[in-house]
Formats: structure tokens, C-alpha cells, sequence
């Protein structure tokens, strides 16, 4: 039995446990939660009979193998570091704090140190297992266009001075690198970072809000020595939280299952 603690209860957080209740094959189980808002941690502890934690600390201190960090990339240092040093392998959703290079080379190293591993799941984007292999060639270009409903953009447009009620029709919002992207877009573009990370190649990034779509769309074209890679993904964003897809949060309970299977599938 995989025995997990969850940092950040939010709408991530919440899908991957409930997911893990209902594994009929019971291999992996929620036992611990901590998030700097202790009402949600201390809620979602109720719902699900396991630990409620008061600080992170006390969370990575409990017999966990496994810490799956769902609370914001500001937060992924300390939860990291602090698990690593604690004897537990982690698992990164908020995977836009790796736009940071300096950051993600220190806990490589830490984590190499100590033996333990960092898990980046692939999220709400397809081919990443192709785009992975890709890479051991030679990678030319790396484009990834997000489209996403108005509403799903709407706090990080109001906070760079847009109006969201003057978006009538499809608008490019943004056009750049992924460093740019993630700074701006915290907590909508994360598939960058991941796209970036697995192709070794700094992904070109674009993102359209669009009034009329009802779906996050995700497509990626990677061009190199092996070919050409094109995916397209329409997500039904999540119910709870329309800044991500509910796929995002599938993804990373699909590595969980797969970290307690003996066969694994894919790259």
C-alpha cells in the first residue's frame, strides 16, 4: 500500500483522493493533508477520515512514501526540499515553478543526493511519452497554443489591465516564451513548463482567450530530427476550478497507480 500525503486542498487535490477511495484495487490511500488554508485541509480531512496536519512540517514528519504537492508553484520549494529530507518522493502539479532553472537544477541535486525521486505528471496535454524520445534526437521547434474560455483567463487578464468584457471574440493574449508564459499565467499554463522539460527545448508559447469555447484546447507541434510531432487536446475544464482540466488531475492519479503496478506502460 502506497501511503500518501496531500500539500494544497483545493480542487486537484480533492479529484485525486476521491479517484484513490474508489481504486477498488486499493493500492495507494490518502492519509494525510496539509494546506496553508487550514479549513480546507481540515474539511477535506473530515470527508475522507485521514490526518489533519497543522503545518507542513508535521505533515512530511508522518510514515508517508509519497507527498503529492497540489497548492501553488510558490509553494513547491519548501514542500520538495522538506519532503525529500524526510525520506519521501514527490509528486509536482504545480509545475510552472520549474520555468525557475536555477530551482529545478537544486532539487535535481538534492534529490539525487538522497536518492529519492520528483515526479512531474504529464498533465493536460498528449504525446509527451513521443516528445520525451524525440528529444534524444535533435529538436528545431517547440510550439504550444492554448485556448482556453474567457472565464478560465479572467484573473490573470484583469490583473495585466484587461478587461474580460470587451473579449467578443477570439484574442490572442499572449505571444512569447514559456518564461514569460508561467509568469503571467501561474496558474494556467503549466503544460509549458511540462512541453519544455520533456523536450529539453524552450517552448514558443501562445494563448487565445476565446468567449464562445466551452473547452481548455491544447496544441502542441514539435518538429525535429525524428519528425514531426502534432497533438491536440480539448479538456473539459474542471468543475471546481476552470483555470485547469480535470485530465490534469487524472494524470497524476494514473502515475500513482502506476507507481504500484508491475508493468508499466508507455515512456
Amino acid at each position: 500500500m502506497l501511503k500518501i500525503g496531500v500539500v494544497g486542498c483545493g480542487a486537484i487535490a480533492s479529484l485525486i483522493t476521491k479517484a484513490l477511495m474508489s481504486d477498488r484495487l486499493n493500492k495507494a490511500e490518502v492519509l494525510a493533508f496539509y494546506d496553508g488554508n487550514l479549513e480546507k485541509a481540515e474539511k477535506l480531512a473530515m470527508e475522507t477520515g485521514a490526518d489533519f496536519c497543522r503545518s507542513l512540517d508535521e505533515l512530511v514528519s508522518k510514515d508517508l512514501d509519497l507527498i503529492v504537492e497540489c497548492a501553488s508553484v510558490t509553494a513547491v520549494e519548501d514542500t520538495v526540499i522538506k519532503s525529500l529530507n524526510n525520506d519521501k518522493d514527490v509528486i509536482v502539479m504545480s509545475v510552472g515553478a520549474f520555468a525557475d532553472k536555477d530551482l529545478f537544477l537544486k532539487l535535481y541535486k538534492l534529490a539525487e543526493k538522497l536518492g529519492r525521486k520528483i515526479y512531474i505528471p504529464s498533465g493536460a496535454i498528449a504525446g509527451i511519452d513521443a516528445v520525451k524520445s524525440g528529444s534524444l534526437g535533435k529538436i528545431s521547434e517547440v510550439t504550444l497554443t492554448t485556448t482556453k474560455p474567457v472565464h478560465g483567463l479572467k484573473s490573470a487578464l484583469e490583473e495585466q489591465g484587461l478587461n474580460t468584457d470587451d473579449i467578443m471574440d477570439p484574442k490572442v493574449v499572449f505571444e512569447g516564451t514559456v518564461f514569460e508564459a508561467i509568469s503571467k499565467f501561474p496558474q494556467n499554463i503549466n503544460v509549458s513548463v511540462v512541453l519544455s522539460l520533456a523536450s529539453k527545448y524552450p517552448a514558443k508559447v501562445k494563448i487565445i482567450a476565446d468567449p464562445n469555447l466551452m473547452v481548455n484546447r491544447h496544441e502542441i507541434l514539435v518538429k525535429g530530427s525524428i519528425g514531426t510531432i502534432k497533438t491536440c487536446v480539448e479538456n473539459n475544464p474542471c468543475k471546481d476550478n476552470p483555470k485547469t482540466s480535470a485530465l490534469a488531475a487524472y494524470s497524476a492519479i494514473q502515475l500513482i497507480k502506476d507507481l504500484s503496478e508491475p508493468v508499466r506502460i508507455g515512456t
